[in-house]
């Protein structure tokens, strides 16, 4: 069994901002809907033996707990774009893609479970993530998880397994949140420790994989006071980070969104946004079929097999 787990937030935002233009005759948004549907459809076409499943976020109220500014930085949606999640996820439905969400938690928590779930049976084969997430390499492992980072601007797609990830910051998969904990993430507003380059961190992390300890040892490296200063200086958001960007897996009460196969509900769907480029039965069809393909060398064949929604 190959699965293709869906950052779904991550995906509907981007589908936003590359057909933000388009509306409906009566002016109503439909690019986050049309961009949605149609890179997954494309997705499935290209990995037909893989059993795909998007994964949708909740506000994550104990992170806000913890850190009110917590993502104060991102720009939020207008109401009307945001009114075509419920009709995507409707659409998914109707399609026979499973979904899962749990209220109060992010969807790269929910992945994170799921993954672990996965790579405990022996008939699953290859894990590949799409979304272009940082937390999600957490998870990679090299000949089962695969993190598919799609295209945005002028960064091009691409696939990590553990050398990408290292090659990039320097540590392993597994070590990877002690990194970002220290490196910060501007994106979720959360601020890492100024003024040192990235190679001590990584440096630092090869040798203690634990926060506490590399404090402890600080002295074993060779630090600039101002460095040392800088470190020390930050230990509680060091800590802070660590907590928030460590994923999860011990949740339970994930809600499935039952799949169930309706044509007629999903021609309503493309109907309201005006979408006829997309054919409601062949998706269908498309999506509950499975040539349950086995690659004996998943990163090769991912590499041949690339997609990009721009």
């Amino acid at each position: 069994m190959n699965y293709f787990i869906v950052d779904a937030l991550n995906l509907a935002y981007r589908s936003h901002l590359s057909k933000f233009e388009l509306k409906t005759v009566l002016g109503y948004p439909s690019g986050m809907f049309y961009g949605f549907l149609r890179t997954l459809i494309s997705l499935k076409k290209k990995y037909r033996g893989y059993n795909f499943q998007v994964i949708w976020d909740s506000r994550p109220e104990k992170k806000y707990e913890l850190y009110p500014e917590y993502k104060s930085g991102r720009t939020s949606l207008p109401s009307s774009v945001k009114l075509q999640i419920p009709d995507i996820m409707d659409a998914l439905k109707y399609l026979g893609v499973e979904q899962y969400e749990k209220k109060g938690e992010e969807a790269d928590d929910i992945i994170g479970i799921l993954v672990e779930k996965y790579k405990k049976n022996k008939e699953t084969n290859t894990i590949m993530i799409y979304s272009n997430d940082k937390d999600m390499l957490q998870l990679v492992e090299t000949g089962k998880v695969v993190v598919f980072k799609p295209k945005v601007g002028v960064s091009p797609e691409k696939f990590y397994d553990n050398e990408e990830v290292k090659k990039k910051f320097g540590v392993e998969p597994r070590n990877l949140v002690y990194y970002r904990a220290f490196d910060g993430d501007s994106s979720d507003s959360l601020k890492g420790v100024p003024r040192v380059p990235r190679k001590i961190f990584a440096e630092m992390i090869n040798k203690y994989a634990s926060i506490d300890k590399i404090y402890d040892a600080l002295d074993e490296f060779k630090l600039t006071d101002n460095r040392k200063k800088a470190i020390v200086e930050n230990k509680d958001a060091v800590k802070l980070n660590y907590t928030l960007m460590k994923l999860n897996t011990s949740l339970d009460n994930i809600r499935g969104i039952e799949p169930e196969s309706n044509v007629e509900n999903v021609k309503e769907l493309m109907n309201k946004y005006e979408i006829k480029t997309i054919d409601p039965e062949n998706s269908i069809e498309l999506f509950r079929s499975s040539l349950n393909i086995r690659y004996t060398d998943p990163n090769k064949t991912i590499k041949l097999e690339s997609y990009s929604l721009f």
